[in-house]
């Protein structure tokens, strides 16, 4: 049913956009020591898979207030990353830019979900 390294991957995204968006917005950091942090200590603590993962949904936490205004947002939007890495894993592996196409993909799908419910 569910594997577990798919269970730590989504675990990965969804705190890797949620704490990059804390330390930007409520810590006060610039968008890029946020996702900077985050990266690093991925890349330090986690596999490289889990740590791709993690620093890709760290893109997704970097989006201005504006975009996903609340913790609970980028919450959904951890989520919704999480989801999407793990659905696109083996799509256009190792070709440049799906990190970054991933993390708008998964903006935009959280503000079109948002914008439904509120």
């Amino acid at each position: 049913m569910f594997q577990k390294n798919k269970i730590f991957t989504f675990l990965c995204a969804f705190f890797g956009a949620v704490i990059t968006w804390y330390i930007q917005h409520e810590m006060g950091y610039s968008a890029v020591i946020a996702n900077g942090i985050v990266g690093v200590l991925a890349g330090v603590l986690l596999a490289p898979a889990l740590a791709g993962a993690t620093y890709t949904a760290s893109f997704v936490g970097m989006s201005a207030t504006n975009v996903l205004p609340t913790l609970g947002s980028a919450a959904l939007a951890g989520v919704v990353v999480g989801i999407v890495i793990i659905l696109t894993a083996e799509i256009y592996a190792g070709i440049g830019g799906k990190g970054g196409t991933t993390a708008a993909f998964s903006v935009h799908i959280s503000r079109f979900i948002m914008s439904i419910f509120g």
